[in-house]
């Protein structure tokens, strides 16, 4: 029986509470509904993330290959057997691995990769152009070239995307090779220059073709010689080899030597030492000489205009007891000082205020002086060797900022002495290497079949490391970094020196070997000694551990 309508009546508020009820616990329920929805979410996002993570990370590990880093032979040998070499070591990277390879020359009948005179239509003993790597000394490629050499320069012309060149003058041609694969970019007649000299001037690129274009100066070298040739300047295409204009007179008198200097504001100039002293020459003017129009892609310094006489030469430095002018790095500037010496003595001569800087007094010098970091004041200073006779010699560094002695030793010498070379550490000194003998072994027995190397830290100035080494026929010498900050090491070129062999044959020639040693490898086979003959100051352990712990850089910070 259906209920009366009273029932259903207060039924109605009982569901209305139910519903109320249910209503209130969905608001809840919803809510906690939403939040279990955007936690869930969440999660996913979270857990895709780190599934991508580990997949990226998963990918460069194992995946994707890691660079290499080179592996070296701390000490190698490249020999051949029956040669004569050259005073030229080169460096640059030839493989594209970032580690500088060695370049260098010889003359043989057959080459170090199966090469040979005959087999190139090239009469024999012929040139041969070789660069090893500088990792293992293995050879990366060779090029042979008809004798005889009259000199070669790489890191001439070319680009980034095709590489630098090396220049080789030899027998009547210019050859330029390329410094990555070895092959032949172009090879002209050397008529246009009666005598090329170093070094390659360098200048932009005149014809349009995208590659730099070069210069070479020619001249008497000698300053005895009976038959003098006028100062001239050809200029080549560094592209094809192509004369560009015509060959200029540089209407000077007896030039010997001549250097390309760069001024702060980009400016060009060449640097022409000569009979009567040291002047400068603008480029802008020679080539506009070669060619009308030309000057317009070279610069010109105004301060240094204002000196110059009517035909265009700026006296720098008046003397006729000049012998060498060699450019020195200048701190904070990009236009470098000029080292200037004599028979007396040697100057310094800034380029920015054409003034002299220092003057200090020496007597004759055994070598060409060369440049390092004895003190972290980021200024050049200045290796002299000073011949006191009797086949002795004082090993002397002069402060790059005041000419002042910083360092001074006496050792004994032999002819053909390299002369001293330095590195770069983090700590903005150098460490300096020397050759010769202390005067305790010049009465030993050994000493006719050995001689020594030197290595003097700055921080421990009152000894030196010294390794015996067997006497070797040095030609050429070189202390470098191999890698960018990495591996400091020495080069050493040895065997018969093809510019003094008589005659276009191989008679006098031997092995030729070329062996390189990493400069902390010689640490241990070393023997310290002092400079005075006083060791209190620091024990052998603290002087070894002192040049184990050293860093090396490629730039002055």
């Amino acid at each position: 029986m259906p209920d009366p309508p009273e029932r259903q009546m207060e039924a109605e508020p009982l569901k209305g509470d139910q519903v109320d009820g249910v209503c209130e616990a969905r608001s809840t329920g919803c809510g906690n509904l939403r939040v279990n929805k955007l936690s869930g979410w969440r999660t996913a996002a979270f857990l895709l993330s780190l599934f991508l993570c580990l997949i990226v990370v998963f990918a460069f590990s194992f995946i994707l290959p890691c660079p290499l880093r080179p592996q070296y032979r701390h000490t190698w040998n490249h020999t051949l057997p029956n040669a004569a070499t050259y005073d030229f070591l080169a460096m640059g990277d030839a493989n594209k691995d970032k580690v500088q390879d060695v370049f260098f020359i010889f003359k043989s009948s057959a080459g170090s990769m199966n090469h040979t005179c005959a087999g190139e239509g090239l009469p024999s003993p012929c040139l041969f152009l070789l660069v090893v790597d500088g990792t293992d000394g293995d050879p990366l490629w060779e090029r042979p070239l008809a004798a005889e050499l009259s000199w070669v320069e790489c890191g001439v012309s070319g680009d980034n995307t095709q590489g630098k060149t090396c220049l080789v003058a030899h027998a009547d041609k210019f050859t330029a090779i390329n410094m990555h694969t070895g092959l032949t970019v172009w090879q002209r007649e050397r008529s246009p220059v009666v005598n090329g000299n170093l070094p390659v001037i360098i200048l932009p690129d005149l014809d349009n073709d995208g590659i730099n274009d070069i210069a070479v100066l020619s001249y008497n070298r000698s300053p005895m010689s009976h038959m003098p040739i006028p100062t001239e300047m050809v200029i080549f295409s560094g592209k094809s080899g192509e004369m560009i204009g015509s060959k200029v007179d540089v209407d000077l008198g007896e030039t010997r030597a001549h250097l390309q200097l760069t001024t702060d504001s980009g400016a060009q100039y060449l640097l022409l030492h000569t009979d009567r002293g040291l002047y400068a020459v603008g480029l802008w003017r020679l080539v506009d000489k070669a060619k009308t129009g030309l000057e317009s892609y070279l610069k010109r310094e105004k301060s240094w205009e204002k000196g110059a006489t009517p035909t265009g030469l700026i006296p720098l430095h008046e003397s006729v007891s000049l012998q060498k002018v060699l450019l020195v790095k200048s701190s904070g500037s990009s236009s470098p000082s000029l080292l200037l010496y004599t028979a007396s003595g040697v100057t310094l001569l800034k380029t920015q205020t054409l003034s002299i800087s220092w003057t200090a007094n020496t007597s004759t010098l055994l070598s060409t002086p060369s440049f390092g970091h004895y003190d972290t004041d980021g200024v050049s200073d200045v290796v002299l060797e000073e011949d006191l006779g009797n086949t002795t010699k004082r090993v002397v560094i002069l402060d790059g900022q005041t000419g002042r002695v910083l360092w001074k030793a006496s050792l004994l010498f032999r002819d053909q002495s390299p002369r001293p070379a330095s590195v770069l550490t983090l700590n903005s000194y150098s460490v300096f290497m020397m050759w010769g003998e202390r005067p305790s072994h010049s009465n030993e027995s050994s000493s006719a079949t050995e001689r020594s190397s030197y290595l003097l830290h700055p921080r421990h100035a009152q000894v030196l490391l010294e390794r015996r080494n067997p006497t070797q026929h040095i030609v050429a010498f070189k202390a470098v970094l191999l890698e960018r900050g990495r591996h400091a090491c020495y080069l050493v070129l040895s065997g018969a020196n093809g510019s003094l062999m008589n005659g276009a044959g191989l008679e006098g020639a031997g092995p030729v070997v070329l062996t390189k040693r990493k400069l902390k490898d010689d640490v241990p086979e070393s023997s310290v000694l002092g400079v005075d003959g006083d060791l209190s100051g620091d024990s052998e352990e603290s002087v070894k551990e002192a040049f184990h712990r050293l860093r090396f850089s490629d730039e002055v910070k």
